[in-house]
């Protein structure tokens, strides 16, 4: 079992450990600053059940869904800040559904983006290259009404090149 769930890997315990200290280290700034805490922990969960779904080790769809998700709850991040920065007023907002919608609404975009816009590369890309492809028969048949179909023959293999097309120059 070389390859598996079961990998004697010392990776998972750094990670482990690091995500320790991390909780650590932020857990007395989240308690400094509870009513933002309060509201981005509730405001990003789409994105901690991004980080739980996506098996993709670079998070690609995390990575996405949490920039989404944070430009949701960004807007009430600032309104919070600027209206007295309470628990009071931070529950009030989560007690707004309008804010869940634009938090969660914001996330939503993000898993779109995630699923459509490799789609939408892929056929970019697959049009680019039919016309590309179109470009090029067009001249080749230039090509044989100048020369004709003889440059179409298949080279011999007992044949050698012409010195002056293998060695660049």
């Amino acid at each position: 079992m070389s390859r598996g769930y079961y990998n004697n890997n010392r990776k998972p315990r750094r990670r482990g450990r690091r995500l320790l200290l991390l909780c650590l280290l932020l857990l007395p700034v989240g308690v400094i600053i509870l009513p933002t805490s309060a509201l981005v922990l509730a405001g990003m969960i789409p994105t901690f059940v991004a980080i739980f779904v996506d098996r993709d080790p670079e998070k690609s769809a995390a990575l996405t869904v949490g920039a989404m998700n944070l430009s949701g709850v960004a807007p009430y991040i600032v309104r919070l800040w600027q209206h007295g920065h309470t628990l009071a007023i931070s529950f009030q907002m989560l007690a707004t559904p309008s804010t869940w919608l634009v938090m969660f609404g914001a996330a939503a975009i993000g898993w779109m983006m995630y699923f459509f816009i490799p789609q939408i590369v892929t056929a970019i890309i697959a049009l680019r290259s039919q016309s590309k492809i179109k470009e090029l028969e067009e001249k080749r048949a230039l090509l044989i009404a100048d020369w004709g179909t003889d440059i179409m023959a298949k080279p011999d293999p007992d044949r050698a090149e012409p010195a002056g097309l293998t060695d660049g120059a």
